[in-house]
C-alpha cells in the first residue's frame, strides 16, 4: 500500500462514522450548493456517516449555518455545526472561568459562542476585559481593532478564531480574519492563540458533537482542512471543487497532504484504490491502470506505453492524479525539485 495515499476497500461512508465537512468549496459556493453535495451527504448519512459541518467562519451562529444548509436541500440542525467561534470559546474555557469578561471583535456568532460559555461580552477596553476574542465580521474596522489593541496592551489574553489571510467570496478572495489579526499583532506585538482550522482541537470537538470515533475530514484547502486532519490524526479526503486543485497537490508539504482524493463529495460513497510503486527498473507509481514516472525534473504520464510530460497535458484522470501525487511527493521527499508551474489541469473520470 502507498505510504502517501491510503486505500479503502469499502466506501468511506461505510468505513467512517462521521464526515467532518468543510463548507465553502466543498458543500456550497456562495449561495449555491456544490453539484452532487446534497445527494452525497444524504446517502452518506443513510450509510451511517453523520455529517458535521466544520467552518472557520466565525461570524455566523450555528443556527444561521444550519438554516442556509437546509435551504440548499441539506437538512441540518445547529448541533451538527462546529464553528471556529465555538472552538475559541472552548479554548478560553480551559483556563478562563465563567463570568470573566471578553471583548469580542467579530460578528454575532462570536458573541453568541462566548455568552453560551458563560462569559460577559463587552466591546470597549475601558471595561478591563480578561480576554480578547477576534473573529471574522463584515463590520469589523479600525475602531474595533483599536479597542482590541488597547485591551491586549492592558494585559488581556488574546485568542483568534482562525488565521486565514483570505476569505473566498463570489467576487474572489476577500480580506480574511488572519489579515485583520495581523493588524492587531503589528500594533501590540502579541500573537493570539488560534482555535480554528488547522488546529487539531476544532476537529476533535466536531467529532465529539456526534460521538464519532472514526471520522474522516473532507476539505478543499490543503493549508486548513487537510493540515488540520493531519494535526488531529484523522484521515483527510481532498475534493477538487474549491480552492486547491491538481497542481497545488503536487507541491503539498508533508503536514498538509491528503490521504485520499476525489473529484467531489461523491468520493465519500466510493472505495478508494491502492496507489503503489510500479516495482520495475523504471520506477514510478501505479493506480490501477494509471502509471506516472519521474524523469529528471518532470512528471510523465504513461499512456499506451508512451510517456507524456505532465506539463504538456490539459486533462488527466483521477487515477493518474493519484499516481502523480505519490510520484511528486516521493521526489520532493528525496530532494528532487520538480519543474511544475501551477496552471489549469482538468481532472476527469
Amino acid at each position: 500500500m502507498s505510504t502517501y495515499l491510503r486505500a479503502s476497500a469499502t466506501p468511506l461512508a461505510q468505513a467512517h462514522d462521521a464526515l467532518l465537512l468543510d463548507l465553502d468549496g466543498v458543500v456550497y459556493r456562495g449561495a449555491a450548493a456544490v453539484e452532487h453535495a446534497a445527494d452525497s451527504i444524504a446517502a452518506a448519512a443513510a450509510a451511517g456517516a453523520q455529517p458535521v459541518y466544520v467552518t472557520n467562519n466565525a461570524g455566523r451562529p450555528p443556527q444561521v449555518v444550519a438554516d442556509q444548509l437546509t435551504d440548499l436541500g441539506i437538512p441540518t440542525d445547529p448541533a451538527h455545526v462546529m464553528t471556529s467561534s465555538l472552538a475559541a470559546a472552548t479554548t478560553l474555557a480551559r483556563d478562563l472561568p465563567a463570568g470573566s469578561t471578553v471583548l469580542c471583535v467579530g460578528g454575532p456568532g462570536l458573541r453568541q459562542a462566548m455568552e453560551a460559555q458563560g462569559y460577559r461580552v463587552v466591546t470597549d477596553a475601558h471595561e478591563k476585559p480578561d480576554a480578547v476574542a477576534q473573529g471574522y465580521g463584515p463590520e469589523v474596522g479600525w475602531a474595533q481593532l483599536t479597542e482590541a489593541a488597547y485591551a491586549i496592551g492592558q494585559g488581556a489574553r488574546y485568542v483568534a478564531t482562525n488565521l486565514d489571510a483570505t476569505l473566498p467570496t463570489e467576487r474572489g478572495m476577500a480580506v480574511g480574519n488572519g489579515s485583520l489579526v495581523a493588524a492587531v499583532v503589528n500594533a501590540t506585538g502579541v500573537r493570539p492563540t488560534s482555535s480554528g482550522k488547522p488546529e487539531a482541537g476544532i476537529f476533535h470537538e466536531a467529532a465529539a458533537l456526534v460521538g464519532a470515533t472514526r471520522p474522516v475530514v473532507v476539505g478543499d484547502r490543503l493549508d486548513t482542512d487537510l493540515a488540520g486532519a493531519r494535526a488531529a490524526g484523522m484521515p483527510g479526503l481532498q475534493v477538487l471543487t474549491g480552492v486547491h486543485q491538481a497542481y497545488d497537490l503536487f507541491a503539498a508539504q508533508p503536514h498538509e497532504r491528503p490521504d485520499m482524493l476525489a473529484l467531489d463529495l461523491r468520493g465519500v460513497l466510493e472505495p478508494h484504490p491502492e496507489v503503489v510503486p510500479t516495482g520495475d527498473h523504471l520506477g514510478g507509481w501505479r493506480c490501477r491502470d494509471a502509471v506516472v514516472r519521474v524523469s529528471g525534473t518532470d512528471l510523465h504520464v504513461v499512456r499506451d506505453d508512451v510517456a507524456q510530460a505532465l506539463a504538456s497535458l490539459t486533462e488527466i484522470t483521477l487515477d493518474e492524479l493519484r499516481a502523480a501525487c505519490c510520484a511528486a511527493w516521493e521526489a520532493a521527499d528525496g530532494g528532487t525539485g520538480l519543474a511544475l508551474a501551477p496552471r489549469p489541469l482538468a481532472v476527469v473520470v
